[in-house]
């Protein structure tokens, strides 16, 4: 249902020029693509702003006639592009520590149901899989958070990553068998 609304939208935005349109499609995102960003990257506006940049890029890509398919892979597509970016014209790096206050972070970003004890025990399990991820391969990390965190499907994330789903598929079932023999995971 989600994809027919997006076809909807990208109608409204490619032809009609509608910016309502634009701005339901960064409502719909904008949580789940600064998430990712956050995941990947050192500091809390090193994400918002990569996020802010990814959404000016899709802008600029949505007003070219290239033909669209799946926002929501285009997206995660262009905030994967952007990050690299990131790494690539600087010489920050990501230390244990920036991954624990990643962790602290990202365990906000879970809902506030049930405090004190529970938030705490979260936020040491999110620190704990954030270390844990953070050893994994770069492509097991990306599938992972894509298809556990974000949810995408297997062609999702192929088209994201530019790779095949039965490899995608492939990837993620390595991905999750190195981190379960990572010792302190449990699914």
């Amino acid at each position: 249902m989600s994809q027919l609304i997006d076809r909807y939208l990208l109608y409204r935005l490619k032809v009609k020029k509608d910016p309502e349109a634009f701005a339901k499609i960064y409502d719909n995102y904008v949580s789940s693509i600064y998430r990712f960003a956050i995941l990947k990257l050192p500091k809390q506006e090193d994400a918002q702003d990569i996020t802010a940049e990814v959404f000016t890029k899709l802008w600029q890509f949505l007003q070219q006639p290239k033909p669209v398919t799946n926002i929501r892979a285009l997206l995660y597509r262009i905030c994967r592009n952007q990050i690299a970016d990131f790494y690539r014209n600087s010489d920050k790096t990501t230390s244990l520590d920036s991954v624990t206050e990643q962790a602290e972070f990202a365990s906000t970003l879970l809902d506030d149901v049930g405090r004190g004890k529970e938030i705490m025990e979260a936020r040491s399990e999110v620190s704990l899989i954030l270390k844990q991820l953070e050893m994994l391969k770069e492509d097991y990390r990306d599938v992972l958070a894509l298809r556990l965190i974000d949810q995408l499907s297997f062609s999702d994330i192929g088209i994201v990553l530019g790779k095949a789903p039965g490899n995608v598929r492939v990837i993620y079932h390595r991905g999750m068998k190195a981190l379960k023999a990572m010792k302190g995971f449990e699914t």
